[in-house]
């Protein structure tokens, strides 16, 4: 998160149109884990309820602001609000704020492949730059990709864990969460620093 939120403060002025979101999102990434950290000796798990909104419509204002009109301008809009919705709803009556919100994160990571498919799509329909590996999307939609897949597979582990507790599949399970993060924020910051590439591309 530090080397990210560093390319984010280096490459600030390049940060323009849906890269924007992606600086909003290491800030606020970093913030979430400050604040977890300054309540971790008291119950918190409510603190995930709100960040996983609050993270959801920052990613899905990213892919929004990216596809332009290339969708229908609805679709992501559309999204949030129904998941925004159905997240709360999940709060109040399934999940409660004194447990983990897995419903709602579950939803939010398959939105979110589903909004990083489309956006590949998008990239090599386009051909908008002949080196793919040098456009700040490719990294960082690589990142957010990765990360929720894995993320998928973490929670299903940690449904496991709330059934039967066992120490290995516990340590494997936020072992395997830390590496999924420390990988998304590598390439987060590989996108980062090749945000003034992202000018040249679309805005020229």
């Amino acid at each position: 998160m530090l080397i990210s939120l560093a390319a984010v403060f280096i490459c600030w002025r390049h940060l323009i149109g849906p890269l924007l979101f992606i600086k909003l999102f290491v800030v606020l990434a970093v913030l979430g884990e400050v604040v977890a950290e300054l309540t971790n000796s008291t119950p918190n798990l409510y603190l995930l309820h709100g960040y996983t909104i609050l993270e959801f419509n920052v990613i899905a204002l990213f892919y929004a602001y990216f596809f332009g009109q290339f969708y229908p301008r609805v679709l992501v809009p559309g999204l949030m609000v129904l998941f925004t919705i159905l997240a709360i709803a999940n709060s109040i009556w399934l999940q409660p704020l004194s447990g983990f919100n897995t419903n709602a994160s579950g939803l939010a990571a398959v939105l979110i492949i589903g909004f990083a498919v489309l956006c590949f799509y998008k990239m090599l329909a386009e051909l908008a730059s002949k080196r793919l590996t040098q456009n700040p999307v490719f990294w960082i939609n690589l990142g957010l990709l990765l990360y929720f897949a894995g993320s998928l597979f973490y929670m299903s582990l940690g449904n496991a864990l709330s059934v039967q507790t066992n120490k290995k599949l516990t340590f494997m399970v936020f072992g395997l969460h830390s590496l999924l993060m420390v990988l998304m924020h590598i390439l987060l910051s590989i996108g980062i620093w090749y945000s003034p590439r992202y000018r040249q591309i679309y805005t020229s």
